[in-house]
């Protein structure tokens, strides 16, 4: 019996040595699958932060164009050519707000009325402001209630608007 008691402690010491074996063995490969994991997850991080970069350069140089006033290498505009309206733009506003003046009395002589107002991108008038009256109240208001009666303005050739201009009336125009 003394034989068989000391066959199973063998056995039962035996079997510990061996858990201990497979749970050291796991453990080695618990922690390298942590290593890889780890790895991998720099790897996601560092290709994260060189596409934000590269992201953040483009960025800069798109900024870069905009305040050089030069588009790229494959810019075909001609923003830093003519950066103002056309010579035709003014005009073609006059003749737009023109049909809306109103007079209710007579006017006497020429006043120069000058506004400066305000647009959207699409034309619309936002705001308007007498910058320098013509010395006639009546001629001045006329030509403010014209504009607001006018809401919208024409494009320029190049399809763009000025957000904020001056222009001049007079009544003999």
């Amino acid at each position: 019996m003394e034989k068989a008691k000391e066959d199973k402690a063998r056995k039962d010491k035996a079997d510990k040595e061996q858990a201990a074996k497979d749970k050291a063995e796991q453990d080695r490969k618990e922690k390298l699958a942590a290593k890889e994991k780890a790895k991998a997850e720099a790897a996601a991080e560092a290709a994260e932060e060189a596409a934000r970069e590269k992201a953040r350069q483009a960025h800069l140089q798109r900024m870069k164009e905009q305040l050089s006033g030069s588009g790229g290498p494959q810019s075909t505009g001609t923003a830093a050519k003519s950066a103002g309206p056309s010579a035709g733009y003014a005009g073609r506003i006059k003749a737009r707000i023109r049909p809306n003046i109103r007079l209710l009395d007579p006017i006497s002589g020429n006043p120069e009325a000058t506004v400066e107002v305000k647009v959207t991108p699409d034309g619309t008038i936002i705001g308007r402001r007498l910058m320098k009256p013509s010395g006639d109240k009546a001629w001045d208001e006329a030509v403010l209630r014209a504009i607001d009666r006018t809401e919208r303005l024409p494009r320029d050739t190049d399809g763009s608007i000025p957000p904020v201009f001056e222009i001049k009336f007079t009544p003999q125009d």
